[in-house]
């Protein structure tokens, strides 16, 4: 009686081994577009730093995985940020377009427009979102734009990667949560000061 309910018992064992593995690589293919989702929006955005979401995506995929998540979401990222901000640049104060940043790109042609967005990629501290919003009100094409903004960004990401990997490697990681946490609120409260004084230098003038 033993030896037949063990024989009748093994394939359930199977069968649950099998259902737990599969619902495992469903869970990780679904943190997988998760993550990317995320990346693309904060290459979108341009304004919160790479190297918040970069550590998550190596100790999550590993350096191969976690590498083809940075990549993926900076080069499109900064594309689709540099399309929104095409079609919303007729709505862009005029304030803002008197800048030196933005008259910069504006009084360059469209050769010269393509080897700055590389040299400003290139710099550690240039804001990306101010990069990308300047190019776009200018006249270079949208694959123009993606091939320059990749080619600046690569060497910029391939040494925050690396960064990345020794925070990975060396940190504990409840610290490197905690650092990246601790991160993200310092980027969200400077955003709301920022807002707020927008608000109070806008209702000056009024």
């Amino acid at each position: 009686m033993s030896k037949a309910w063990r024989q009748n018992d093994e394939p359930r064992a199977i069968y649950r081994e099998s259902g737990a593995k599969m619902m495992s690589e469903l869970f990780s293919v679904a943190k997988f577009y998760m993550l990317l989702i995320l990346n693309i929006g904060i290459g979108t955005l341009g304004f919160i730093p790479s190297i918040l979401i970069t550590p998550i995506n190596l100790d999550r995929f590993g350096l191969i995985g976690g590498s083809a998540l940075s990549v993926v979401g900076e080069i499109f990222g900064a594309l689709i940020g540099f399309c929104l901000y095409r079609y919303g640049a007729k709505h862009l104060p005029s304030a803002w377009q008197q800048q030196q940043w933005f008259q910069f790109f504006l009084r360059q042609k469209n050769g010269a427009v393509f080897f700055a967005v590389i040299a400003f990629r290139l710099l550690p501290f240039a804001p990306s979102g101010a990069v990308t919003a300047a190019a776009a009100l200018t006249t270079i094409s949208a694959p123009a734009f993606f091939w320059a903004s990749s080619i600046g960004k690569l060497p910029a990401l391939a040494l925050e990667i690396t960064l990345a990997f020794g925070m990975v490697f060396w940190l504990p990681q409840s610290l490197l949560y905690g650092v990246i946490g601790v991160g993200f609120v310092g980027m969200l409260l400077m955003a709301l000061k920022r807002k707020r004084s927008s608000t109070k230098l806008n209702r000056q003038r009024r």
